[in-house]
């Protein structure tokens, strides 16, 4: 889902630049975005610029899945939160908020 939620940011984009957000080696993102087309989540194509360069899209169906997925997680983080107090909430949002920033 991180890579499907990363093509989704950054819209169509190459996979070297993927891979340098993830902080992984464009091998391992090429597998992951082969399986991904696959499944019919991404799809690939040329850039118009630069037609040596491969861009990968997020398609329709991603999407979807994307949706869903953070439909189910909203669901079980809003069953784990009721367990905890107001001042835990804030707590844990924040440390969230810091790990999940884009710095």
């Amino acid at each position: 889902m991180f890579m499907l939620r990363q093509v989704q940011l950054k819209g169509p984009c190459k996979l070297a630049a993927i891979a340098e957000k993830m902080e992984v080696k464009p091998s391992a993102v090429t597998v992951m975005i082969d399986r991904l087309e696959n499944g019919g989540y991404v799809i690939r194509h040329h850039d118009t610029v630069d037609r040596r360069s491969v861009l990968v899209e997020i398609t329709p169906r991603g999407r979807e899945a994307l949706e869903e997925g953070h439909r189910v997680r909203d669901e079980l983080l809003g069953r784990y939160l009721t367990r905890l107090t107001p001042e835990e909430v804030v707590t844990i949002t924040e440390l969230m908020e810091k790990l999940t920033s884009e710095s």
